[in-house]
């Protein structure tokens, strides 16, 4: 999806802050920046010392082009900052530099664990926002400061049914949210709402899977999990029937949403789902895509050992398997955070996101076509998995004999109704 250039700012020596361009999304969104717009990129990162920084930054554009440009070392400028700490962990004298040359910033840094505390989630999500906020509001003071670009998730919407818009945000303590992960960026999505004192727009990616052409990706979290655990024979078994909804997106056409977007002048104060909505794929059809790109690669059918069980068939399931087996328990232990979303009942609607990109000449890809790309990605790379890695898992294929094993008590009858229990 090819973008047009940026015309020429008038100030040349303006320049974008980015956050996470070390990351999954926010290395695209870089990639884009690099290619169609002629500013300097000031990427913020973690990192001990200017060297260290660098350091990440030319693997980070080794990464993303296969080689290292001198035109884009000169392009970017890699700054160590820790976001949870006042003037971004800068002393300030780099604050006001990076302040006075700042036009804009696309803040795509923030933790996706469904796991950590809820105040450990807020110190990145929440508060990392409100950091760079201070950095926009030096900006703007120094000069001519544009907009500051959130990249939030479509998952504020929390846990609903129907549809939900983008400008839904439900209020804190809704008992709405299904971890620490969707309320932290729903409190970051209420601070610039309340209280933002500079432009801004909020870009709201559901799963972000990869590139809808190749499948390629560097991320292997959320649905490639249990997409592993099917490859891999340890998962029996999937809750609530397989009829939950998985919005997933390709990677490619998020950055090219955001930055697309993001070029636009009347997009301040509003907020974007980029999500598949009405074509969002199901948790059965995930299954069958996972066996079918195993059956791709064997050159033959593969018999599909993940089954879809009803709600009362999981708890089922799962106490017996925590009666029999440690290790059995140790993975519904883990796998727990998941279950919430296999049982997704809400679509996320993107109408208006999509009408807009579709001005831009960027359509949503076929997600059933690009999926099975990712798939096959995912399976060539085996998950990311070294071969060290895969042979130390490959002991853990016992989990699955012991959630197996743990129902072997119930009667042919019960286990076959498992299935049928909603």
């Amino acid at each position: 999806m090819g973008l047009p250039r940026w015309p020429v700012p008038k100030e040349a020596h303006m320049t974008i802050v980015l956050t996470g361009a070390t990351g999954f999304v926010g290395g695209q969104v870089l990639r884009r920046i690099l290619d169609g717009d002629h500013r300097r990129v000031i990427c913020l990162v973690r990192a001990d010392s200017r060297a260290s920084a660098a350091r990440r930054g030319r693997q980070t554009l080794y990464s993303l082009y296969g080689k290292i440009s001198r035109r884009h070392l000169r392009r970017t400028e890699w700054i160590p900052a820790d976001l949870e700490l006042e003037r971004l962990g800068l002393d300030e004298a780099c604050f006001a530099d990076v302040a006075a040359r700042t036009e804009e910033i696309f803040h795509c840094a923030a933790s996706t664990s469904f796991e950590l505390s809820a105040e450990d989630a807020r110190a990145i999500n929440y508060t990392g926002l409100t950091r760079v906020h201070e950095l926009a509001l030096a900006a703007q003071r120094a000069g001519s400061f544009r907009r500051l670009n959130h990249i939030s998730t479509a998952y504020v919407s929390g846990d609903q049914t129907g549809t939900t818009y983008a400008a839904d945000l439900p209020a804190a303590g809704s008992g709405l949210f299904r971890n620490t992960y969707e309320s932290s960026k729903a409190d970051a999505e209420r601070f610039l709402r309340e209280e933002s004192q500079v432009p801004w727009a909020v870009f709201r990616p559901s799963i972000v899977v990869g590139d809808s052409q190749t499948g390629e990706t560097s991320n292997w979290n959320v649905v490639y999990y249990p997409m592993k655990l099917m490859a891999d024979g340890k998962i029996p078994y999937i809750p609530h029937l397989g009829r939950g909804l998985v919005d997933c997106v390709p990677v490619d056409w998020v950055a090219d949403a955001i930055v697309a977007l993001a070029r636009r002048d009347d997009v301040d104060g509003e907020t974007f789902n980029l999500s598949a909505g009405d074509d969002a794929i199901t948790v059965s059809e995930v299954i069958e895509q996972t066996f079918a790109g195993l059956a791709r690669r064997a050159g033959h059918a593969v018999e599909q050992t993940t089954k879809p069980v009803g709600r009362i068939g999981w708890k089922l399931l799962g106490a017996w398997a925590r009666l029999r087996s440690r290790r059995a328990a140790t993975f519904l232990d883990r796998f727990a955070v998941y279950e919430p979303y296999c049982a997704v009942q809400c679509v996320m609607n993107s109408e208006r996101t999509q009408a807009l990109l579709a001005e831009e000449g960027i359509e949503l890809p076929d997600m059933n076509a690009a999926f099975a790309r990712v798939v096959d990605y995912a399976l060539e790379q085996n998950f990311g998995r070294s071969r060290s890695q895969e042979r130390e898992e490959a002991a853990s294929v016992r989990i699955k004999q012991a959630i197996v094993s743990a129902v072997e008590n119930l009667t042919s009858g019960e286990i076959s109704g498992l299935g049928a229990v909603a």
